[in-house]
């Protein structure tokens, strides 16, 4: 009963989510969450429960407004992202590319490595075929870099989800853990 008290929770916080090609803050409503990425549900839900708990603010699970301020937000976090994971010594074992996508927003990042260093194109279509996807929210990113959540919380919550092979999905696991924390930041 309680899995189906959180996956309607879920789906009523989905449904209520405006979705794009490209994002909620640019957003057009006929698109629908499943078609995101296969995982991108999951993620929605366990976000909705880890808000319910208070592991995550409710208020960065709401629809972004179409406001410049949040947006840039978003980017900032999304280069933080960037330019911790370009720091860790586990960046050399990073595929080529990985994309990242924010559920609740449909803001897709995809990062890409040559040499040493990490490069964020945001605001993508989505994953190009057969590129490691990592699935989250935007204030699970925020908690990870904060140093408020660990990778293996948010992974064993279901708040993180990585697809790829195996040697992908570890080295950016790595990655991420490698994140060094920045208490003075703060969710949107």
């Amino acid at each position: 009963m309680v899995l189906k008290h959180h996956l309607f929770g879920g789906l009523l916080c989905l449904a209520a989510i405006p979705t794009a090609f490209g994002c909620a803050f640019h957003a057009s409503p006929e698109m629908r969450l499943e078609s995101m990425h296969p995982g991108s549900l999951s993620v929605a839900v366990a976000l909705r429960k880890a808000a319910d708990n208070g592991v995550i603010e409710v208020a960065a699970l709401g629809p972004p407004a179409r406001h410049a301020t949040l947006y840039i937000d978003a980017v900032g976090r999304l280069h933080a992202i960037r330019k911790a994971i370009a720091a860790s010594p586990a960046a050399a074992d990073l595929p080529t590319s990985f994309s990242l996508g924010y559920v609740e927003s449909w803001l897709w990042t995809r990062y890409s490595r040559a040499g040493d260093r990490i490069r964020a194109d945001i605001h993508t279509d989505g994953p190009a075929d057969g590129e490691a996807v990592v699935l989250t929210g935007e204030p699970v990113v925020s908690e990870l870099l904060a140093g408020r959540l660990s990778i293996e919380r948010a992974l064993a919550e279901g708040l993180l989800f990585i697809d790829g092979s195996d040697a992908e999905q570890t080295a950016i696991r790595r990655a991420f853990d490698a994140l060094p924390p920045n208490p003075e930041l703060t969710s949107r």
